[in-house]
C-alpha cells in the first residue's frame, strides 16, 4: 500500500480537481461520508464536532450535516471567523446555518464528557510547528472526550515527519483519505492515531508513489521447490561473534535458517565457535584465520563483532575482497563510520538511530525527526540499501524507493533483536531476493516474529532467540 507526503496527496486533489474536473465540494463530500460511515459504526446518540476553518474543517462540518440527516443529536463548535474560512469549508457552514444546526463558537458552555463521540477536524495535515495556546487549550478539552475520532489527522501531529511537538489528539480511530501520509505511521505520531481507516475520497490512483508499507508479504516470500537441496536455498556467511558476544552469531544463523536459508556457515573466534556446536549444530563454522570470502550468495558482517583490530581489518578485507552481497551490522557500522571510505562498498547496513548518527554526523535528535529523509538521503548517495531501525523502522533503496515497516512491539527493545533482523535479511538474500526486498520482508517478518513471541512470552520477557524461533509461526500466518 502506497503512502504519500502531503505535497502528493496536494497533487493527488490536484489532478483530480483540474485535470479531471471533480469539484472540490465533492471531494470533501466524499471524505465527509467516509468519516461519517464510521462515526454511525460505533452507535453514537450524541457528537460534538470541533471545526476549524479550513478544508479539514470543511470536512468536519460536512460530517455534521450528514449525522443530522441521520437523525443524530450534534454540537459543532466553529474555531475561527467564517469569513476567513476556506470556499468550501465556508459553504458547509452556510448549509449547516440553513439546517438551523447547534452551531457555537465558544467552548465556555461545552461538557465535553457528555458527548458519546468527538469528532477532531481542526487542522488536519499540514502542520508544521507547535500549536499555539489556543490550539493546545482545544487539544486539551477534546483528550478528554470519552470516544475520539480525526478527521485525516489528529490536530498537532505533523503527517509529514511524525512529529507532534509535545501536545497532539489522542484518536481512538483516525479516518484519513485516499491513502495514508508517510508522517502517520512514524513515532510519536503513530501513538496519536488509535485505529487508522483509509477512506477513497473519489481522487485518480497512480502508481508513480514510491513510499509504502508491505500489506501482501506472502506475495514477497522465495518460493519453495519439490525438486530442491539446501543449495537450492542459498549459502549465507556470518562474520559475527566475539569472545564476549558469542549470542550474536547463534541469533543470525538461527534467524537465517527459520527464514528458510539453506546453509549458514559462522566465521568467529575458537570460542564462539564452541558455542555454535552447542547452540546451532546444523551451522557450518569457519575460524577467523580461515576466512573464505568465496564460501556463499550473501555475507553479513558485524553483530557481536567487537571493535579491535583485528575486526577492523575483517572488515576492511570483506567490504573490499568481496563479489556477492555484503550486510553490514552493529560494530561494522561504527567500523565503517570511523573509515567512511568503506561507506561505498556495502548492500545493506542495518543501523540503529544512534548507529546513523555516526555514519552520517548529525545528532540524533536530527535523524530520529527526518528518520525517512536521513534514509533516503544516505542510501542514494552511497548507492546502499538502509535499514534504519527504530520503533517503525525506515527502509530505503538507492532508486529512491522508501518502505515503512509497522510490525514489531516494544517486547523487542533488548539486545540481539538486531542480530535477529540481519540474520532474517541475510537469509532472503541468500534466497534469491534483491537486497531492498529482502530488507523490507525481513523487517516484517522480524516484526511479526516479536509480535508473536510477545503474546507467548509477555512485554517484558521477550529475548531475541524468542524472536529467532518465532520466526515459523510468522512465516507460517503470512
Amino acid at each position: 500500500m502506497y503512502i504519500l507526503t502531503n505535497a502528493e496527496m496536494k497533487e493527488a486533489e490536484r489532478i483530480a480537481i483540474e485535470e479531471k474536473g471533480i469539484p472540490s465540494l465533492i471531494l470533501m463530500e466524499n471524505a465527509a461520508r467516509g468519516a461519517t460511515e464510521v462515526i454511525l459504526e460505533n452507535n453514537p446518540e450524541s457528537v460534538i464536532v470541533f471545526a476549524g476553518k479550513g478544508n479539514n474543517g470543511g470536512d468536519g462540518l460536512a460530517i455534521a450535516r450528514m449525522l443530522i440527516t441521520n437523525g443524530i443529536k450534534n454540537r459543532i463548535l466553529f474555531v475561527g471567523e467564517k469569513e476567513k474560512a476556506t470556499p468550501d469549508c465556508k459553504t458547509n457552514l452556510e448549509i449547516l446555518e440553513k439546517y438551523n444546526a447547534d452551531i457555537v463558537y465558544s467552548t465556555e458552555d461545552i461538557d465535553i464528557t457528555k458527548y458519546d463521540i468527538v469528532v477532531d477536524a481542526l487542522i488536519g495535515t499540514g502542520l508544521s510547528k507547535k500549536l499555539n495556546d489556543k490550539y493546545t487549550d482545544l487539544v486539551n478539552i477534546i483528550n478528554k472526550g470519552k470516544f475520539i475520532i480525526s478527521v485525516d489527522c489528529p490536530t498537532g501531529v505533523n503527517s509529514d515527519t511524525g512529529e507532534d511537538y509535545g501536545i497532539a489528539v489522542n484518536a481512538n480511530i483516525t479516518v484519513t483519505f485516499h491513502m495514508p501520509k508517510i508522517g502517520l505511521l512514524l513515532y510519536p505520531a503513530y501513538s496519536h492515531l488509535g485505529r487508522l481507516v483509509v477512506k477513497n475520497i473519489g481522487a485518480p490512483y497512480t502508481e508513480r508513489y514510491n513510499t509504502f508499507v508491505i500489506d501482501d508479504p506472502k506475495s514477497l516470500l522465495p518460493k519453495r521447490k519439490a525438486d530442491s537441496n539446501k543449495g537450492t536455498y542459498g549459502k549465507a556467511l556470518f562474520i559475527s561473534g566475539c569472545d564476549t558476544m558469542a549470542g550474536a552469531a547463534v541469533i543470525n544463523g538461527t534467524s537465517a535458517y527459520m527464514t528458510g536459508c539453506g546453509l549458514v556457515n559462522i566465521c568467529s573466534t575458537p570460542h564462539v565457535i564452541s558455542v555454535i556446536h552447542n547452540t546451532l549444530p546444523e551451522a557450518v563454522t569457519t575460524y577467523r584465520e580461515n576466512l573464505d570470502l568465496d564460501y556463499g550468495n550473501v555475507i553479513a558482517i558485524g553483530s557481536g563483532l567487537s571493535i579491535n583490530n583485528e575486526s577492523k581489518s575483517l572488515v576492511e578485507y570483506t567490504l573490499k575482497n568481496s563479489n556477492v552481497p555484503v550486510v553490514a551490522d552493529a560494530d561494522a557500522l561504527n567500523i565503517i563510520a570511523a573509515r567512511p571510505y568503506l561507506k561505498q562498498y556495502t548492500s545493506v547496513i542495518t543501523p540503529h538511530i544512534k548507529e546513523m548518527s555516526r555514519l552520517t554526523g548529525l545528532t540524533t535528535e536530527t535523524v530520529k525527526k527526518n528518520i525517512v529523509s536521513v534514509a533516503k538521503y544516505y542510501a542514494t548517495g552511497y548507492n546502499t540499501v538502509v535499514v534504519l531501525k527504530d520503533s517503525h523502522s525506515v527502509i530505503a533503496s538507492p532508486d529512491g524507493r522508501v518502505c515503512i515497516n509497522i510490525t514489531g512491539t516494544s517486547a523487542m527493545s533488548k539486545g540481539g533483536s538486531g542480530d535477529s533482523l540481519t540474520g532474517v535479511i541475510t537469509g532472503l538474500i541468500a534466497q534469491g531476493l534483491d537486497c531492498f526486498t529482502a530488507s523490507c520482508l525481513g523487517a516484517y517478518i522480524n516484526g511479526k516474529a516479536g509480535e508473536i513471541a510477545e503474546k507467548e512470552k509477555s512485554p517484558y520477557s521477550v529475548l531475541a532467540l524468542d524472536i529467532s524461533k518465532s520466526i515459523p509461526q510468522a512465516i507460517k500466518e503470512m
